[in-house]
């Protein structure tokens, strides 16, 4: 009967060639890892930290751990724990801190560093497609795109966490693949090598907590084969990894004021809060603001035109090349495909924009769109012609539409885009504190990170983050009532600084009530400035 399962396996699961050795493969990847470090270095942005929010928050966490304090957000006063980012980036940050201790010199250091993860993605895409039975050229095209990428350099200059992600999703989805592959070698499905995918599972969500979609992934790959003893060593090895900073974030969870809950308590606390403010509602209102604005950031990507016509046949192209790569090749890429989709659906039911996410597994979006176009070459499938003729033109639409994009992008440095619209907020909110505040202060701004960095001055946000700011407007005298006011009274903030528009106008709005707590100091381009009265 065993010998009967395993035939029927082998012809259902063709047994995939192995990766090539070549030295000229072998040049081939290092080539291409050199250029993705050269793009890397090309493209990288010198700006002050703090851009996206969360990039000074990783800093400040790497500054805490590399100098012994523990994992805390040193910015607020008190410096309490942090659990709301897991920590595996902040704490290789904190090994690259202490090799260069001097901020903000030490920046480089760190961008470097993400810049070296894109190039381990890009020849981990390669090493991955060709381990699927994709001949060297696609695999190599791919990794090629993937160096080139212009989310990947947004998000590598920013100092974000997805491009040490993404260069540890890559090998790990290899390793994941051949141990789920029904015809791999028994060797490979020894116990040990199960436990040690599980940590890495474990050490993946310590990066990204969307690494968790890894484990149902492959409780299904393995459930179907019926291999329970490997589907629990790899759940309970990757449990196991993140027993300790799930505990750690139990024992330090809600202990700051509710402002500050949404940013600095976890994510899924706050997912959950949303749940109970709005009910099984959330999930309709938020499914009806992330599609449209995935789908038309899919669009704007791929499109060859910018008309509407342009973008309705894109958006048929890709959705023709994710069906082909699905029944194409889901026996070689099981774990993927499930791992995306489970991905995605977080990402489609996560009140927030949908776009910084969706870059977070970049090469493997692309991947997915190569395979749908690479299986209209395919001889062993028997489609129609026209079904082929169909994905090839889907490909060539798409793969166009990608190029211009990026030509595009390259020609403007898109990548600095982020950066370049927040420095002048960033120096504001940084010259007025050195300027007008004195050490021991607390200043609450939307730069609190990069005010506490540059300054050393304690620091809190000016507005809460909740659920109602991504699906519904709230006015300045709603919003204020639920984020400075009672940070006001939980603090002793003495300056406040607003750079956005909301936050402009909510501070405008609290400082015309009589007898209010904030003093003008001055309306400048960047920003609005205020002093607590009596403070």
């Amino acid at each position: 009967m065993t010998a009967i399962v395993g035939a029927a396996a082998a012809v259902a699961t063709p047994r995939l060639p192995a990766i090539p050795t070549t030295m000229r493969w072998r040049a081939g990847l290092a080539l291409l890892g050199i250029c993705a470090v050269v793009i890397g270095v090309v493209a990288m942005d010198r700006s002050p930290v703090g851009a996206a929010v969360d990039d000074a928050m990783y800093v400040i966490l790497a500054k805490s751990l590399a100098t012994g304090q523990g994992y805390r957000s040193l910015n607020l006063p008190g410096q309490p724990q942090n659990t709301h980012f897991p920590p595996g980036y902040p704490a290789v940050l904190s090994v690259l801190w202490r090799a260069a201790p001097a901020f903000p010199a030490n920046l480089i250091v760190f961008r470097l560093f993400n810049i070296l993860c894109i190039a381990v993605a890009a020849v981990a895409t390669a090493r991955f497609v060709a381990s699927r039975g994709v001949r060297g050229g696609w695999a190599f095209g791919i990794g090629a795109v993937t160096a080139v990428s212009v989310p990947l350099l947004v998000l590598g200059g920013l100092l974000l966490s997805e491009p040490l992600f993404i260069a540890i999703l890559l090998i790990l989805l290899a390793a994941l693949e051949r141990f789920a592959s029904p015809v791999s070698p028994e060797a490979t499905r020894a116990p040990w090598h199960g436990a040690l995918l599980g940590v890495s599972i474990g050490l993946a969500m310590l990066v990204r907590t969307h690494g968790i979609v890894l484990i149902p992934a492959m409780l299904i790959v393995l459930g179907a084969q019926r291999r329970w003893r490997d589907a629990a060593v790899v759940t309970a090895c990757a449990a196991a990894c993140l027993l300790p900073w799930q505990l750690f974030s139990r024992e330090h969870a809600n202990t700051l004021p509710a402002p500050l809950l949404g940013g600095y308590d976890s994510y899924t606390a706050w997912w959950v809060r949303g749940l109970h403010e709005w009910g099984w509602g959330m999930i309709p209102h938020t499914l009806g603001r992330t599609m449209p604005e995935a789908a038309g950031m899919f669009a704007a990507l791929f499109s060859p035109g910018r008309s509407v016509p342009a973008h309705a046949v894109t958006g048929v192209a890709l959705i023709v090349l994710v069906i082909a790569a699905v029944v194409a090749w889901w026996r070689r890429i099981p774990v993927t495909i499930l791992f995306l989709a489970g991905y995605l659906a977080i990402v489609a039911v996560w009140p927030f924009q949908p776009g910084r996410f969706i870059w977070g597994v970049w090469p493997l979006i692309l991947v997915l769109l190569a395979l749908g176009g690479r299986a209209a070459f395919q001889s062993g499938l028997s489609w129609h012609r026209g079904v082929r003729a169909v994905v090839l033109a889907s490909f060539c639409w798409a793969a166009t539409g990608y190029a211009l994009y990026e030509v595009r992008a390259i020609r403007g440095q898109w990548w600095s885009s982020i950066p370049r619209g927040a420095v002048d907020r960033i120096r504001f909110a940084v010259g007025w504190t050195r300027a007008n505040t004195r050490s021991g202060d607390v200043v609450a701004t939307e730069d609190e990170g990069p005010v506490y960095l540059y300054t050393g001055r304690s620091s809190v946000p000016v507005r809460s983050f909740t659920v109602d700011q991504y699906l519904a407007t709230p006015s300045p005298e709603q919003d204020v009532k639920r984020g400075l006011v009672p940070l006001l009274a939980a603090y002793p903030v003495r300056a406040v600084i607003a750079s956005t528009q909301l936050a402009r106008d909510e501070a405008r709005y609290l400082a015309s009530l009589p007898n209010s707590l904030l003093v003008p100091q001055g309306q400048f381009a960047a920003g609005d400035a205020y002093l607590v009265r009596g403070r």
